[in-house]
């Protein structure tokens, strides 16, 4: 029996990790947005002793090119080795005693472990945007694989194989793996073997990985599984979110044009779809228009990261620094902490770390909006981002990466944010975090008559109207009486008898009621389109709303007939 030891050094055996849900209560209904899977660092030397990761800066230059395209099929197929072989043979044994599918040798994947095992650090902690490099430059859409890394001698399969078993039954039965990949490096710390297990829900038709200055692709596939409603979202150049009109399709299929016109350098693509646990990321990739994409990356573990999270307070308030970071750097304003709103954020992380389930929709709280509801928060405005990480600027980064998550994170309409985390099992002196952000809005106080002034332009943009004056009076005691509580039939008999002093003006006129918690909201066609008319009254009063809570904005508009 050898004497050689091999050394698990990290598993990352969690791909699931962050998704995004958003729902708004007010016009264009409830609307979901997808995340970013994760990774996770695993068992390092086993002394248990706290020790500090590095963050010196790692660099990643493949000596192989890049692919052309995503999802073209390998230039080469997976390459055979004593290694490679045994590995592949294991899990192909594995998954058959399991019953479960049997993930196909892609040498892609090969690849790309190849190339990651040339760089990851003798501590098990590798950058996320390194792994996330690899995949593309080999051509991978997907998000984040398992990742299995043991130090050990590359020339005994035996012995690398044993120390992964374990690990390996974990990941097959955490996720349904659809391929593998295997590569090795001689390191100066001796022998280095990483192992991708990657789960695939998508199957997406070539696409091109650099784009000329106008020119348009179409996303066009279909995903599989439990998964249903693909959506797809692309975060351009200019730091804006578009999600992309989807062609009428069956089936799961996807069918979305991306153009290039008017941009230059990083788009960052995703495909989304929902199961019963809510939204997710099923691909998530750049596209460069009138720019070559780059054959090296460079980067480091982030300074928030290198020292381990160790409370729970402690991680909520760097999470929340960062979050406003952000903001701050897309010009926005900051978001204001709500303990109200972060303690239902606690408790679904809570519930995420003792199910092991990260998703949206729990089959005993419901949805974000269901769970803010019972904790008799009431706002317009429910947005939620959820992840599984093993560093806060790890997880900040992933969401901000995902265009969905960065919608959310970068709301106009959010004002206050409630960030909960929970601690799970420590790997390689790190602790796992389950993190839930929700963001709310609260309405700030507006001025009436600029808030009219905004809701005429936008109805002005929608049809032609002429305004007039005692209507706009009329409309705003209107809506002062609901801002005030008056019942919505006793404020509209008000309004009947005032408007029979202007009866000789107007042969009919119509009433048009809302409540918005944010002026951009009004919904100008459901206003205009609902009854004939010639001339139009605005009234905008703020108050309290028995769904949207203080500060919503009650919106009457009448809808006039000149005789």
């Amino acid at each position: 029996m050898s004497s050689r030891r091999a050394t698990l050094a990290f598993a990352a055996l969690a791909a699931v990790a962050v998704a995004a849900a958003a729902a708004a209560c007010g016009p264009g209904g409830p609307r979901r947005v997808g995340g970013q899977p994760s990774w996770r660092a695993g068992d390092g030397d086993g002394s248990g002793s706290a020790r500090v990761v590095s963050n010196e800066p790692i660099e990643l230059a493949p000596a192989s090119p890049a692919v052309a395209s995503y999802n073209d099929p390998p230039r080469t197929p997976a390459p055979a080795s004593p290694l490679g072989d045994a590995v592949v043979s294991e899990v192909t044994a594995l998954a058959i005693s399991a019953s479960l599918a049997v993930p196909v040798a892609d040498g892609r994947l090969f690849e790309a472990a190849r190339q990651i095992a040339t760089v990851v650090p003798a501590e098990g902690v590798i950058p996320y945007p390194l792994v996330e490099f690899a995949l593309q430059h080999n051509g991978i859409v997907e998000p984040s694989p398992h990742l299995l890394v043991v130090w050990g001698p590359a020339d005994d399969p035996n012995l690398i194989v044993e120390q992964l078993r374990p690990r390996l039954i974990e990941a097959l039965e955490t996720d349904p793996i659809a391929r593998i990949g295997v590569g090795a490096a001689r390191r100066d710390g001796g022998d280095v073997v990483v192992v991708a297990l990657q789960t695939s829900y998508v199957e997406l038709a070539p696409v091109p990985r650099r784009l000329a200055a106008g020119e348009r692709v179409m996303l066009a596939g279909r995903i599989h599984g439990a998964f249903k409603d693909p959506e797809v979202y692309v975060t351009r150049d200019d730091g804006s979110v578009e999600r992309l009109a989807m062609r009428a399709m069956e089936g799961g299929r996807i069918a979305a044009e991306m153009s290039c016109s008017g941009r230059r350098g990083r788009q960052q693509v995703e495909i989304t779809a929902s199961d019963a646990t809510g939204s997710t990321v099923l691909a998530n990739f750049p596209v460069w228009c009138d720019e070559a994409p780059p054959t090296r990356i460079t980067a480091r573990v982030a300074e928030d990261d290198v020292e381990p999270v160790k409370t729970v307070a402690d991680a909520e308030a760097r999470m929340l620094v960062l979050v406003n970071r952000d903001r701050a750097a897309a010009n926005l304003p900051l978001l204001q902490p709500d303990a109200r709103v972060a303690a239902v954020a606690r408790a679904h992380s809570r519930e995420m770390r003792v199910t092991g389930v990260v998703g949206h929709v729990s089959a005993t709280t419901g949805t974000a909006a269901d769970r803010v509801k019972v904790a008799s928060i009431k706002t317009g405005l429910v947005l939620e981002n959820i992840a599984r990480a093993y560093g806060i600027a790890e997880a900040q980064a992933g969401l901000m990466n995902s265009p969905g998550h960065r919608a959310n994170l970068l709301s106009r309409s959010a004002t206050h944010v409630g960030i909960g985390i929970e601690l799970g099992e420590e790997v390689a002196n790190r602790r796992e975090l389950f993190v839930t952000q929700v963001f709310i809005r609260i309405p700030p106080p507006v001025d009436p008559v600029l808030a009219q002034t905004r809701v005429r332009e936008q109805l002005r943009a929608a049809g032609k109207f002429a305004d007039d004056a005692a209507l706009d009076r009329i409309a705003t005691v209107y809506a002062q009486g609901l801002a005030t509580g008056v019942p919505q039939a006793d404020a509209a008999k008000r309004a009947s008898r005032e408007l029979d002093n202007v009866a000789a003006k107007f042969t009919r006129v119509a009433s048009m009621v809302t409540a918005i918690s944010d002026v951009e909201a009004v919904d100008a066609q459901a206003f205009l389109g609902g009854a004939p008319h010639t001339h139009v009254g605005i009234g905008v009063a703020q108050g309290d709303h028995p769904d949207l809570g203080p500060g919503a904005l009650h919106v009457v508009v009448l809808l006039a007939v000149a005789r």
